[in-house]
């Protein structure tokens, strides 16, 4: 007895109940069929079921259906561990801060350090400055 291949037995048959196979399609399906039993009372459930499925009454949804849905989800995926990335949001910008910080010392005490160690040169094109004029005081 062959075994049929799981997967695409059941993507066979759904799109063969579905009525979405095309000639290929329903070929490798009753192929599949001739050689399989388990694929024939596979087949044979299914189609039940989907007559059982039809057969029940249609309902209508009540009006505040897709906002329950809608919050069941929304809570789900909080839960799941969406909520790790909301608390570990704080604690990544303190980080940023604090690396930023130690940056802004380092760099601030090895400026320091070099200018302590050389001697400032003055720039010869600079001409020196004058000192201010101050005005004289008027005779009594």
């Amino acid at each position: 007895m062959a075994k049929p291949e799981t997967d695409n037995a059941e993507a066979l048959m759904s799109a063969y109940l579905d009525e979405e196979l095309d000639a290929e399609g329903k070929s490798k399906l009753e192929a599949m069929l001739a050689d399989s039993p388990e694929a024939q009372r596979e087949l044979s459930g299914l189609q039940s079921m989907l007559r059982l499925v039809k057969g029940l009454p249609e309902e209508q949804a009540p009006p505040d259906f897709y906002e329950k849905v809608a919050k069941k989800i929304r809570r789900r995926r909080w839960l799941r561990g969406d909520y790790l990335i909301a608390l570990s949001l704080p604690f990544q910008i303190i980080n940023v801060l604090v690396i930023l910080a130690v940056a802004v010392v380092y760099m601030m005490l090895h400026l320091d350090g070099d200018v302590a160690g050389r001697k400032l040169e003055r720039d010869p094109t600079v001409q020196k400055a004058k000192p201010p004029e101050t005005p004289a005081a008027p005779a009594p």
